[in-house]
């Protein structure tokens, strides 16, 4: 499967670079997600939402609560946010 790297970028810090095979997010205008290749795009992020991503090596998703910002979508993946919070 192909992969890209992924950025996750707080105010105060690099909260995950790495691998991913895929991105998942809560836009405002709902849940989209995202492979490797995708068309370039900017999407505003909902306040109160959520990311999930596949990391390669895992098998397990990882779901993270995000505190509104955007995702640019380029050939790295990248999410600009308030905060993160891990999901229990």
């Amino acid at each position: 499967m192909a992969t890209t790297t992924l950025e996750i970028i707080t105010p105060r810090d690099l909260y995950f670079r790495g691998e991913v095979e895929s991105l998942t997010v809560t836009t405002v205008e709902g849940s989209e997600g995202y492979l490797p290749g995708h068309v370039w795009c900017n999407k505003l992020l909902k306040e109160d939402g959520i990311a999930t991503f596949t990391e390669v090596g895992t098998d397990t998703p990882k779901r993270i609560r995000l505190k509104g910002g955007y995702v640019e979508i380029r050939e790295v993946f990248t999410v600009f946010t308030e905060d993160v919070t891990e999901e229990e």
